[in-house]
Order: C-alpha cells, then structure tokens, then sequence
C-alpha cells in the first residue's frame, strides 16, 4: 500500500511538472510608413513580420487609414439670371491586398455653392480620416505574417465627383489621398516550466528512482 501512495505522489508530481504555462500576450502596435497621393503613385505597406521564436501567433489585426485633403472648384458660367446653388460630391477609396482578401476605406465629402451669376468660388477642404479593420486569424493566412523578413500590403485608391443643381456650371476637383497602416500581433507564448515545476520534476524523478530501486533489490 505503502508503495502505491508513493507511486502515485511521483507520478502526480511528474504529470504538474510537466505542464507548463503558456500566456496569451499583444505585441505593440506597428504603425507603418505613409504612402502618398496613392491614386497615382500606388502604395507598399510594408512591416515586420512575428518573430516565431516568440510563440504560436494567433492572430493579425491590420487597420488601414485614408486621410484625404484637396479642393473643389466650382463656377457659375451664366451671363446673368438669379444666384444658382450647386451640389458638389466629392471624395476616394484606398484597397489594400491583405491577409488574401483586399480590405478598403471610403471617405466622401457633399459642399453646397451658392453663386452668382459669372462668379466661381475655390474650397480648400480641412484634411479628414476614415478607417476600416480587418482581424487575421485563419491558420492558411497567418503564415504569410510568420518569419523572417517583411510583409508587403499592396495599396492603390481612387477618387470621383459629382455636381447637381441647375443653371449652367462648370467644375473640378483635386483630391489627394494618404494611406498607412496600424499592425497588431496576438500570440501565445512557448510554454515554460515555472522555477516550482522544476523543483516538483526532480522529487517526482527522484521517487520514482526510489521506487525502482526498491523493486530491484526486493
């Protein structure tokens, strides 16, 4: 009886010493360079990829940002007649290829002009922000975000406008928009025995050499 309390005292302190902790821990947020007037220039959001020897990354989290500024120009190209109010809708998009799928963000603006006949007006818009996010957490995917080296997040974008109103105008825009990225990295860590694990790992080997011992001489 004797024999079997202690066989099962070492076999437990084996089994805890053996189990490890691991922790789930959130990398600090990688904010990418700018890239800008991406419609004519394009875009590489580019970044680190996780470090492997860190732990078992989990998952990606890539929020993409559109900044627009620009200008709208609008003329009203009667010769004469009452005031005319004209509707100008104006604003882009930026896609980026990301995680296998392309994740976009749309920002529009609506200004409203009221002119008199043969007068223009020019607006310089105040700088806005949109932003969209998309969450990575399929294993076929994750992997690209895994080893060394760089992750390449491809960005293009493009622009429209619109008028409404009536009488005769004439009118332009000129937007440009700015795309950058905020990265963040989930993972679990590799598990690592606590220093008490250790301790419980060498009384249950050192009883179950006991115990062998005593088998082998009885």
């Amino acid at each position: 009886m004797k024999n079997l309390t202690t066989t099962i005292f070492a076999t437990a302190a084996l089994t805890l010493a053996l189990g490890a902790s691991a922790a789930t821990v959130q990398l600090p947020t990688i904010t990418t360079a700018t890239a800008y007037d991406v419609e004519y220039n394009g875009g590489d959001l580019s970044f680190d990829k996780f470090n492997p020897s860190l732990g078992n990354l989990t998952s990606v989290q890539f929020e993409l940002f559109n900044t627009i500024n620009g200008s709208i120009y609008v003329s009203n190209d009667a010769l004469s007649g009452a005031p005319a109010t004209f509707t100008v809708t104006t604003g882009g998009q930026l896609d980026s290829a990301v995680g296998g799928g392309t994740l976009s963000t749309l920002a529009t603006t609506t200004k409203v002009f009221n002119l008199a006949a043969g007068t223009d007006s020019t607006l310089t818009l105040d700088p806005w922000t949109t932003t969209n996010s998309v969450t990575i957490n399929s294993a076929g995917q994750l992997g690209a975000f895994t080893g060394p080296g760089t992750y390449h997040a491809l960005l293009s974008g493009w622009s429209s406008d619109s008028l409404s109103g009536t009488g005769n105008a004439s009118y332009f825009t000129n937007i440009t928009m700015d795309g950058y990225a905020k990265v963040t990295y989930t993972y679990t860590t590799l598990p690592v025995p606590e220093p008490e694990t250790y301790a419980m790992l060498l009384a249950g080997l050192g009883l179950v050499g006991a115990i062998a011992r005593r088998r082998k001489s009885a």
